[in-house]
């Protein structure tokens, strides 16, 4: 993985066209582009669009892993119409992996959020799921808490826009620096139950004045592992 930021990869990207430009030409706002060049990440979509315009592969612009070069594909694609860079326009969904893992246990401390993948969905299949494609983050699971429902590796798709509990349904929350992943019970008093499908780990009760310091980070809308 590069040393570089993404602020520095794009900057690169840009090249020696002036911000103002890339921004008109993009359609994305100067001030965004600034925000990006100072460390903010952007979503799925706005990533796509840059390395679009830029002429830089995806992977490389958002993980900083392969060549800025864009590679063509090495066979065709049965069944979508293809771009000239190989990509089915507008069926596939660049969903970023994040350097975290939502621990289905005692809890991991948070030590960084940086992109390490890049993961294709149709969004198609996430309409389905009502999954915002903007808003979706991958994340690896540690431990075993929610087994038999999700193990331990398993892979999650988060929808972010997603922050309070709509219904008693799997969440990955934020307490205390640590991330969770809980079925999550909201209780007629605005109290919360935190519950694990592992039996051997008890419920939770998060009482009204802590749950504040309760942040939901997102629903967990689909999981998958390798066999």
């Amino acid at each position: 993985m590069s040393g570089t930021s993404f602020g520095d990869r794009l900057l690169e990207a840009v090249g020696d066209e002036s911000i103002h430009a890339f921004s008109k030409k993009s359609g994305i706002s100067d001030s965004s582009l600034r925000g990006y060049l100072k460390g903010a990440m952007p979503g799925a979509d706005t990533a796509l669009k840059i390395a679009e315009v830029a002429k830089v592969d995806l992977k490389w612009l958002i993980a900083g892993t392969g060549s800025k070069e864009i590679k063509p594909p090495e066979d065709a694609f049965e069944g979508g119409a293809l771009d000239s860079r190989g990509r089915i326009v507008n069926e596939i969904a660049f969903i970023p992996r994040l350097d975290v893992q939502a621990s289905a246990g005692m809890g991991s401390l948070v030590v960084s959020e940086d992109t390490v993948d890049i993961l294709a969905f149709n969004r198609n299949w996430l309409r389905e799921r009502s999954i915002n494609a903007v808003a979706a983050r991958v994340l690896d699971v540690k431990g075993d808490s929610m087994e038999p429902t999700i193990r331990d590796g398993d892979i999650l798709v988060v929808d972010t826009s997603i922050t309070q509990v709509r219904d008693n349904a799997i969440y990955v929350i934020i307490y205390a620096g640590n991330v969770l992943v809980k079925r999550v019970h909201l209780k007629r008093d605005g109290s919360l139950t935190l519950i694990s499908d592992n039996e051997r780990y008890p419920r939770e009760d998060v009482p009204i004045e802590e749950v504040p310091d309760l942040h939901i980070a997102g629903r967990v809308m689909w999981f998958g592992r390798s066999i």
